[in-house]
């Protein structure tokens, strides 16, 4: 039986590591981006439908939704500039 590997305890050898913050951002960033993809893709079926409420639905809830990924996406790049961690 092997020991499992463990970290350096050697407080001169060990480098801290800078938490990722961005990795949330860029996740809901993804999850936005996946809702506005099927809106878009639900406003297309409405359309073909010719379902004008459903469609006008479909649209505006796309459009929020990258909407939200745009601020998002704007919160992510001011960090970096700022000297944040780049996800």
């Amino acid at each position: 039986m092997s020991a499992a590997p463990h970290a350096s305890s050697d407080p001169v050898t060990a480098v801290p590591r800078a938490p990722d913050l961005n990795g949330p951002i860029a996740d809901a960033i993804g999850e936005a981006m996946h809702a506005a993809a099927n809106y878009a893709d639900t406003a297309g079926r409405f359309a073909e439908m010719r379902d004008l409420r459903g469609l006008s639905y479909a649209v505006r809830s796309a459009a929020a939704c990258i909407g939200t990924a745009a601020e998002l996406l704007s919160e992510l790049t001011a960090a970096s500039r700022k000297g944040g961690t780049r996800g």
